[in-house]
């Protein structure tokens, strides 16, 4: 299936809630975080998906073909080939953040609090089906 897309958003959904290493991790956490495609050209849609997350359950995941506009806490943005470069395992999601590959939008302080969450949550994304 491609990503991202409403059928994936759907079936990482399905995926983030019977990871338990992510419900464990994320108890504590209340918010949400949209992961967006960062567009090759300036005037390019957007991609992503929202993700709305709660005591470490993901109660909803929506797919929009151009997420800019979307309000999120966090924002967690990368280059299709780096998604595609992720959902590989060819980087680690919270080094990705520390060497630019990927950047994080949002409170780090609160991010910071939730590393391990953080890193079930991205990590994730390579566990479910995609066309990379």
């Amino acid at each position: 299936m491609p990503f991202p897309s409403a059928e994936w958003a759907s079936a990482y959904q399905k995926a983030l809630n019977a990871n338990t290493a992510y419900q464990e991790a994320a108890q504590a956490w209340v918010g949400d975080i949209l992961l967006l495609v960062r567009p090759s050209e300036p005037d390019a849609p957007a991609p992503g998906i929202h993700l709305v997350l709660a005591h470490g359950e993901c109660s909803a995941a929506t797919y929009y073909p151009d997420a800019r506009s979307v309000a999120s806490e966090f924002v967690y943005e990368g280059s299709p080939e780096n998604w595609q470069r992720l959902m590989r395992r060819e980087v680690d999601p919270v080094k990705a953040i520390l060497d630019g590959t990927f950047r994080i939008k949002g409170n780090l302080a609160k991010a910071m609090r939730f590393t391990r969450a953080a890193r079930e949550l991205v990590d994730t994304v390579s566990r479910v089906p995609n066309d990379v």
